[in-house]
């Protein structure tokens, strides 16, 4: 794999199992902002997933194929496992912090895995009330939402 450091203008490879894990061990312990995004190379088509977690452990495992398994914090069964990666880049512009694996999974899609650094535990930023819904809570608000008997108010002296 190759890993490109890249601050200010200059990128600088960098390759080494023992180099990737001291990068990733920097996330240990933090609030990662992730996002999975996938685009068609011939058509316009993109697939984004997106999730802020506490990222409490890193593994990078493999003989023939590199894996990177990052496990959340807070919810054991939440794991992300990134594939065989052919490159990262690391982002480092002082305040911020992040990284990109670049990974050819799906024949005609391009996939790319972003972590970004959101601070360490107990000191990341608030969480808005949306961002603490998890999406069947969401779905369920909404079917209530939809459920909810319509009350026409009507002002008086108007019928």
């Amino acid at each position: 794999m190759k890993i490109f450091y890249t601050k200010g203008q200059r990128e600088d490879p960098v390759a080494s199992l023992a180099t990737l894990k001291k990068i990733l061990a920097r996330f240990v312990h933090h609030y990662v902002f992730y996002e999975m995004s996938t685009r068609h190379r011939s058509t316009r088509q993109l697939f984004s997933v997106k999730n802020v977690f506490l990222l409490g452990q890193v593994e990078v495992s493999g003989q023939n194929d590199l894996v990177v398994t990052l496990f959340d914090g807070n919810h054991p069964a939440h794991s992300i496992e990134i594939l065989n990666p052919h490159a990262m880049r690391i982002y480092d512009e002082g305040k911020t912090f992040a990284v990109a694996f670049y990974t050819d999974e799906a024949g005609d899609f391009d996939v790319r895995y972003y972590l970004r650094d959101e601070g360490e535990e107990g000191k990341a930023p608030p969480r808005t009330a949306l961002e603490r819904i998890s999406l069947p809570q969401l779905f369920e608000y909404l079917e209530d939402i939809k459920k909810a008997e319509v009350v026409e108010v009507v002002e008086p002296g108007k019928r």
